[in-house]
């Protein structure tokens, strides 16, 4: 198995940020990335969301006139506060060396 690369955790991290303010179908958030200046197409999206299906982090759910909609589990929710706390420490980090 591959280790995780850091565009992988960014682009994780700002799925579930996204889908925790709002379900989202993969255009959707293709359209939302795009407006946070992260360049990802639907090709490169598939994988992670898949990544994020089978760590129980998202759910989808089929639904009508929409497609797949995924939403944040709970599971998602602690992944996604650990992410952030990792972010925390960073930046605290960065901050004391400067």
């Amino acid at each position: 198995m591959r280790a995780p690369t850091l565009d992988g955790f960014v682009s994780k991290l700002y799925i579930l940020k996204l889908v925790q303010s709002s379900p989202s179908t993969v255009m959707t958030l293709v359209d939302r990335l795009r407006e946070h200046g992260v360049e990802k197409n639907i090709r490169s999206l598939r994988p992670i969301l898949r990544s994020l299906m089978i760590a129980r982090a998202i759910t989808a759910e089929l639904v009508e006139g929409s497609g797949r909609v995924y939403c944040i589990t709970d599971s998602g929710r602690e992944e996604l506060h650990k992410y952030l706390s990792h972010l925390d420490v960073l930046q605290s980090d960065i901050e004391q060396t400067r």
